[in-house]
């Protein structure tokens, strides 16, 4: 209960700084397209970075990788009160996005050596639970504080939020009586090179079908959410017209919902128990954020966007907690950081995809035509999965 303490204030600051970040740039640009282009340059580090973060995570104690990386981040969210050129914005995004991709793995490592792969489910409900609560808060906050005080309070606010974290998984380990981690080796022993480990990880994902279907998942997903994310800034600032407050109010709705999909999760583990694996489930809310994406691109009132981003932040919230769980059920934990890492491989190649076929459409066609494609693309993906999804069958 420390840790997911500690998360959830965590949530609440990047929750503080992703509005107040993202409204400094539209204010510095002027354009929607400009806020959606941080969004793409913060991603570009995962693809470089994924593979070595998971090995990273399997090689040292990952709750020191924890508490290191919410220092850095401390220092490092402060330094957007200096930032007077997007330039500078970018760069920072990167340096986040960065620490963000090596803090993953470790924490998925993490939350499996305190709960057990018997409570997965459970601990990824809770974590994704928490991540609503403080979207809810957050956003709004962080609404009220740009729009009175400017930025300054928010970003300031956001960082002692990285330090508390810290904090909290110091007290997490302390509860534990020590938590030790679980490291894992591989190939080689404690002698193990890191890439010998890498191999290692690779090898074991390849020999493993289910891993397999969860990177073919990643992969499709990282493809559509990046090119409908990418679309949704100059969709909601330049056609919508939000304000800070009506952006905030977007994002609370959006990732607010998370708390319904750990209700609504927990319901399905109550009802099933070991016996649902939670496929049906999964490529069903797959199947809803497909048709949400297709009526965006011709849906123009703020109402019934709220509404849309509702319906969607709830489906994709559940497909991220039974996929995560999935993941840590199955998985060996002396390779979870690895196969994590390598799972983040699968979505960041999926978004750099997703980028290049995004600026394809946009230079012959409408923005809003991204959302379409994304839209039949996942469908279609769903339907195919019908018939070879290994996760379809064990629900069986």
């Amino acid at each position: 209960m420390v840790f997911l303490a500690g998360q959830g204030i965590l949530n609440l600051g990047e929750a503080i700084r992703f509005i107040a970040v993202t409204v400094l740039i539209y204010k510095l640009s002027g354009s929607g397209m400009t806020a959606a282009a941080g969004a793409a340059i913060a991603a570009l580090p995962s693809i470089i970075a994924s593979p070595f973060s998971g090995v990273l995570g399997d090689r040292m104690n990952e709750s020191r990788i924890l508490i290191l990386i919410d220092i850095i981040r401390f220092f490092t969210v402060p330094l957007f009160l200096y930032a007077h050129k997007v330039s500078f914005i970018y760069l920072l995004l990167v340096v986040i996005s960065l620490l963000d991709v090596i803090y993953g793995p470790s924490r998925k490592k993490f939350v499996l050596g305190l709960t057990g792969k018997d409570k997965a489910l459970e601990a990824n409900s809770r974590l994704v639970g928490v991540l609503g609560v403080a979207y809810i808060i957050g956003p709004m906050l962080a609404g009220i504080l740009t729009d009175r005080y400017g930025p300054a309070p928010a970003i300031i606010t956001a960082a002692l939020c990285c330090l508390a974290s810290s904090i909290m998984t110091i007290a997490a380990m302390a509860a534990c009586r020590g938590y030790a981690g679980v490291r894992g080796y591989g190939i080689g022993g404690r002698n193990a090179t890191f890439f010998s480990q890498l191999i290692g990880g690779i090898g074991y994902c390849r020999s493993a079908a289910f891993i397999r279907e969860l990177l073919a998942i990643g992969l499709v997903t990282g493809f559509c959410t990046i090119s409908v994310n990418l679309s949704f800034y100059p969709y909601a600032f330049d056609v919508l017209s939000v304000t800070a407050k009506g952006w905030s109010l977007m994002i609370t709705v959006y990732y607010g919902t998370n708390l319904i999909a750990m209700l609504l999760v927990g319901w399905f583990e109550r009802r099933y128990g070991r016996k649902g694996n939670g496929g049906s489930l999964f490529y069903l809310c797959l199947a809803l954020v497909s048709v949400i994406w297709f009526q965006y691109s011709y849906v123009r009132s703020y109402p019934a966007v709220l509404i849309l981003q509702f319906t969607e932040g709830t489906a994709i919230a559940v497909c991220g907690i039974l996929s995560a769980a999935r993941y840590q059920k199955l998985t060996d934990k002396g390779f979870m950081a690895r196969v994590s890492g390598i799972g983040d491989i699968a979505v960041s190649a999926g978004r750099l995809a997703g980028m290049g076929c995004t600026a394809l459409i946009t230079l012959y066609f409408r923005y809003s035509d991204v959302f379409a494609v994304s839209g039949i693309l996942l469908m279609i993906f769903v339907l195919v999965s019908l018939t070879n999804s290994l996760w379809l069958r064990s629900d069986q």
